[in-house]
């Protein structure tokens, strides 16, 4: 697990990035900047993914991939129709949703609770264990 720091830090530092400046997106809403934001999401999952998988850990995988789908699919949407209120509320809670993780991430709370998470699957006995997933 401890191989899996310098990964969280990758990702929370090119999370962050993104975040950051999709946030002057989420001011002017020119659609084609937040496709962007969405292409950049699916990039990031798509370059960490083997090291998640390697760690038994694709839920971050995709959770960022699936934001940066639906980012990408709502601003090709917006394209072809025009911007509606709810449109902004999705663009909204996505990018909160992704600055809740980052910031676990940076504290340290990510890590925490996935280092709890394994002790108890550890404790638990043999038989009673989920089978790993590929």
């Amino acid at each position: 697990m401890e191989k899996f720091k310098p990964l969280l830090h990758y990702i929370e530092v090119n999370l962050h990035a993104i975040l950051a400046e999709n946030e002057g997106h989420l001011a002017t809403w020119n659609t084609a900047s937040l496709l962007a934001t969405g292409d950049n999401l699916l990039r990031l999952a798509r370059r960490t993914y083997p090291q998640l998988a390697e760690v038994e850990h694709r839920v971050l995988h995709h959770s960022i991939r699936d934001a940066g789908l639906g980012m990408r699919m709502r601003a090709l949407e917006v394209q072809g129709r025009g911007l509606e209120e709810g449109d902004k509320e999705y663009f909204r809670e996505v990018h909160q949703a992704l600055k809740n993780i980052c910031d676990k991430i940076g504290t340290g709370e990510y890590y925490r609770a996935l280092l709890e998470v394994r002790e108890s699957r550890l404790a638990q006995p043999t038989e009673t264990r989920p089978e790993k997933r590929s």
